[in-house]
């Protein structure tokens, strides 16, 4: 009688435990999808979906064939577009693995991204880890249709690109989808997205010749920040301009640029490390916004006939290295309050967090106050190392 009462209670213990895989998928009946575009179709949404071709990216059992393919759909919503989308695919569509999600510039203009980002965010099998970009002077399937060299799956070689070009290149940055929402929903803080163009020959970059020869027919370049008022956007940032953004923003982690010698040429600084620090200070009743960027940077090259193997003369180009982040930094507040009149810097949010009852007094004419708003720019700039030579060689080799 005890022995059948044990197994009993076992089996009471054990069986909830094994319908673990009531939910199971097999892998040869999925499409994995990587890239997700959504584009304008009339009054619909048109979702573009970049699907890996299995047989194509296994190892030994390519066809030369391309490893990924295209299926499109469009319906009244965003999920009811995907599932569309088994119309065309044998298999029906995986989005948990998804790497980028690309908007139409369209779209982006006239619907706003919001309802998309939203559905993506409540769908259980969808990561909010992947990048989100707007397809400048483009469509986002013609952006996902680029075959790429180096990478043979596109979407990745967009994660990637992006991503290392946030760390490396001051005017881009990456912003995943719990992000893009956290700033859509904050009452004084409007997005900002790293755009994507396609260069070169649209009509065959969806073809395998854009991967055979050494300068691909067509290409995607990152090109300027999106500029968005609330979900919907409004506008581009040029690369200074986003360079300014990005310092502000304390995005820049590391980039390169050209410093104006007195008498001519450039001196190029590669930054190693970069710090943005925001005070809020209270003058005359008023706020006050202070930003200071400090930098630690090395000489990469050196194009004039400066002498820089003084200590005057690294001095004098800190100085001229800290107006210039401090003039790229200034223009991009000017424009942006002069074009667009949105905060997309976070003054707002600054404010909030030292001063919220006078935050809450201006927070419904955020935009407005914005305008007025003082800012106080700061930079300092230490050059460390000048590289394993001193004076440049220039001036004797023009002799």
């Amino acid at each position: 009688m005890m022995k059948c009462l044990r197994v009993m209670l076992s089996l009471v213990v054990i069986l909830p435990l094994l319908s673990g895989c009531w939910d199971r998928q097999e892998l040869n009946q999925l499409g994995i999808m990587l890239g997700l575009g959504v584009d304008r179709d009339g009054d619909m949404i048109k979702v573009s979906a970049q699907v890996v071709v299995p047989r194509e990216v296994a190892k030994g059992q390519g066809t030369n064939a391309t490893s990924v393919t295209q299926y499109q759909a469009s319906a009244r919503t965003l999920l009811e577009a995907i599932q569309k989308l088994t119309e065309t695919s044998p298999r029906a569509i995986f989005m948990a693995h998804i790497r980028v999600l690309v908007f139409g510039e369209e779209f982006a203009r006239k619907n706003g991204i919001y309802d998309v980002i939203e559905a993506l965010l409540r769908e259980p099998d969808v990561r909010p880890d992947y990048y989100v970009m707007v397809a400048r002077k483009t469509t986002a399937s013609n952006i996902l249709n680029v075959l790429t060299p180096l990478e043979n799956i596109p979407a990745e070689k967009l994660f990637n690109a992006l991503d290392i070009s946030a760390k490396s290149w001051a005017p881009t940055t990456t912003v995943t989808s719990d992000k893009l929402m956290q700033y859509i929903l904050t009452p004084s803080m409007s997005p900002v997205i790293t755009g994507v163009e396609l260069v070169g020959n649209e009509e065959g970059s969806g073809e395998t010749k854009n991967v055979e020869s050494i300068k691909p027919p067509a290409s995607l370049h990152f090109s300027g920040l999106s500029v968005f008022r609330k979900d919907k956007l409004i506008g581009w940032l040029d690369q200074d301009k986003s360079k300014g953004y990005n310092y502000i923003r304390d995005n820049v982690k590391s980039t390169i640029g050209p410093t104006q010698c007195p008498g001519g040429g450039y001196v190029t600084l590669k930054t190693l490390r970069t710090k943005t620090d925001h005070k809020v200070k209270m003058v005359r009743g008023e706020p006050q916004i202070h930003l200071k960027v400090n930098t630690i940077s090395v000489i990469g090259s050196v194009d004039c006939e400066m002498e820089i193997g003084s200590m005057e003369a690294i001095k004098q180009l800190e100085e001229l290295a800290q107006d210039r982040i401090v003039e790229l930094m200034k223009g991009t507040v000017s424009l942006v309050r002069s074009k667009y009149k949105v905060d997309i810097f976070g003054f707002g949010q600054d404010i909030y967090h030292k001063h919220p009852k006078l935050y809450k007094r201006e927070e419904k004419n955020w935009d407005k106050y914005f305008q007025n708003l003082d800012i106080k720019y700061e930079a300092n700039v230490q050059i460390r190392r000048i590289g394993t030579l001193d004076n440049s060689f220039m001036k004797k080799a023009k002799e």
